[in-house]
């Protein structure tokens, strides 16, 4: 009997303290639930910075400043851009992952950094998935290969003809980029010989081609069709399904003949990871919204831009696909990064 009762006292000790564990981590849940809501109502109440991993001039710098004036506009604060470029957008990634997940410091994310990078590159630590809190789709834009009028060649066809019998340096946006990818692409669907020249910016990458500096360069489309247009360079393909019509001279890789070299540089505002739900939401209603306002329509349509309105599970179901696709295509096309 004594022994029973001594059994049932400890399991009621046992059962009140499980209660209490499960009242104290309900407290607990609620609390941050709480501090959450309203970090979200009072955010934000100081600047917030945008941190781009590239040079001026290429999509990702383009897209964040056509984004940032509505975006001030939006939240009654000042939205800044900060370029952080380095090793094919990473340096950018690594500062955002090691920041404060309170919104006050966001990333333009892209293919290169984040579908690309941690696939090929044993020197990223950080996982696009893992690491990161995903916000907003903004836009996609295609690559662009283009050759320097010094070259002597005028179409994909004679630039095939010369680098089967030797080396033709390429400006690619980095090392173990999405650009850099793509051009091992071609070197293995055409049998040529492009020995990629790894960029910080665009900019920089059509500076040097422009100049003589490197024979080839494979970079936005954004950034290299108005160099075409101004015939200071030579479009050779584009890597998007069909023409673009800004630059409707330029034709596909699927035209010419290569289905195998296709892709989008795909672009969204991204975070550090645990990022307050409510701010998140936020943010993806309002670049939503601006997405889709006529002027910046207007300007994505004169940039050859591809919009994509996503909500945010939507954002991170897509993003996951591309992570697996384009790991999946530098696994096999070999590429890896020391």
């Amino acid at each position: 009997m004594q022994n029973d009762h001594k059994a049932e006292c400890e399991e009621d000790v046992m059962r009140n303290a499980r209660n209490l564990n499960l009242l104290v981590s309900m407290f607990v849940s609620l609390s941050l639930g709480w501090a959450s809501a309203a970090m979200a109502q009072n955010w934000p109440n100081k600047p917030v910075r945008i941190v781009v991993g590239f040079g001026a001039g290429g999509t990702a710098d383009v897209l964040a400043r056509l984004l940032i004036p509505d975006l001030t506009k939006a939240f009654g604060e000042q939205f800044i851009v900060e370029n952080r470029p380095g090793s094919g957008g990473a340096v950018g990634s690594a500062v955002v992952v090691r920041a404060e997940p309170d919104g006050y410091t966001l990333l333009i994310g892209g293919a290169g950094p984040h579908l690309v990078g941690p696939a090929v590159n044993k020197n990223i630590e950080y996982q696009t998935m893992r690491d990161f809190t995903h916000v907003a789709m903004i836009a996609g834009d295609s690559a662009m290969l283009a050759a320097s009028p010094s070259l002597g060649v005028n179409s994909l066809a004679e630039l095939i003809k010369m680098a089967r019998d030797k080396d033709v340096t390429c400006g690619t946006p980095g090392v173990g980029s999405q650009g850099h990818l793509i051009m091992e692409l071609i070197n293995q669907t055409l049998k040529i010989r492009l020995v990629p020249v790894a960029y910080k910016g665009a900019a920089e990458a059509m500076s040097d081609l422009i100049g003589n500096h490197v024979s080839l360069a494979l970079q936005p489309a954004i950034s290299v069709g108005a160099h075409v247009q101004a015939r200071k360079a030579v479009g050779l393909g584009v890597t998007s399904p069909a023409r673009n019509p800004v630059f409707s001279s330029v034709p596909t890789f699927a035209e010419l003949g290569y289905p195998q070299v296709r892709g989008t540089a795909w672009f969204w505002l991204t975070g550090p990871a645990n990022m307050p739900a409510p701010v998140v939401e936020r943010l993806n209603r309002e670049v939503r919204k601006i997405i889709n306002l006529p002027n910046i329509e207007k300007q994505f349509a004169k940039l050859a831009l591809q919009k994509l309105d996503l909500d945010v599970p939507a954002l991170n179901k897509f993003l996951a696909e591309e992570v697996a696709l384009w790991g999946g295509l530098a696994e096999k096309v070999g590429l890896r990064v020391q």
